[in-house]
């Protein structure tokens, strides 16, 4: 093997948004416009970059990334959905009722969608290496992929996790693909960004986006959150962004009654 010196290139990458769904976060990310030396408002998510959701149960991951396969499908993006743990009918319910509550017509879905459902393959963590050989087949064309979730593909086997992860960051970058991992948490604090696999998914992945909820059970608790004891406090935190500038603040929001995040402004 024979390597080569590259001098830096003169071009630079110019980082585009991909619409999160929710107007909030989309004014979270950042970019330096190199001509007026000035930091602006990205519009969403980096493009083309693998984003890694953290988070334990019911904390609103899968809905995240709904509501960012929903918005894009508008705009004709194509979306690969891979369901590892879940029948495809419960992420097609989600989607379904995401595009009723946002009033877009759910053709966009059946269009631009598809699922690739993993649920009932329970030998995949021993056929990981022909997975992933089909998955790079089956993955050409489309804008956006969801793992939901990924600490599915190397369950009882995280000794894979680094291995796994970092190809399917390789087949995304080749295919110019933005893509979503769902990853279970694995530390209780809520300001971890550890999840299955261990740090070192984290560290592969160009964004890290943590999702956490508290149960507010003490005056300081109280005190903290201007919350109520007993009340469900829920924090969306960016734990790193290597692509571009991003807000490094916790962000409180809710899961209405119709199973959408809402975000608590100041306004």
């Amino acid at each position: 093997m024979k390597l080569n010196l590259q001098t830096p290139s003169k071009e630079v990458i110019k980082i585009t948004p991909i619409d999160s769904g929710i107007e909030y976060i989309n004014k979270l990310f950042y970019y330096l416009d190199f001509d007026e030396n000035k930091l602006k408002i990205l519009g969403g998510y980096p493009a083309n970059s693998v984003i890694n959701i953290i988070g334990e149960a019911d904390t609103g991951k899968s809905l995240l990334c709904h509501l960012a396969v929903v918005s894009n499908s508008v705009k004709g993006l194509k979306t690969l959905y891979v369901s590892v743990e879940n029948p495809a009918s419960y992420a097609s319910m989600s989607l379904k009722r995401i595009s009723s509550i946002k009033k877009i017509d759910y053709s966009f879905i059946l269009n631009n969608v598809k699922i690739l459902d993993l649920s009932n393959y329970y030998s995949l963590s021993n056929n990981v290496e022909n997975f992933l050989k089909e998955f790079y087949i089956l993955a050409k064309g489309f804008n956006i992929c969801v793992f939901d979730s990924v600490s599915g593909l190397y369950e009882n086997r995280e000794v894979m996790a680094r291995y796994i992860v970092r190809r399917i960051f390789q087949i995304s970058k080749n295919l110019k693909m933005t893509t979503f991992l769902i990853s279970q948490k694995r530390e209780e604090s809520p300001f971890s960004s550890r999840s299955a696999g261990g740090l070192t998914i984290s560290h592969i992945a160009d964004c890290n986006i943590v999702l956490s909820k508290v149960i507010v059970s003490s005056f300081g608790e109280k005190k903290m959150y201007n919350a109520e004891v007993g009340d469900i406090v829920r924090i969306f935190r960016i734990d790193g962004c290597r692509l571009c500038g991003h807000s490094s603040k916790n962000h409180f929001f809710k899961i209405n009654e119709y199973g959408y995040i809402v975000f608590k402004t100041n306004e």
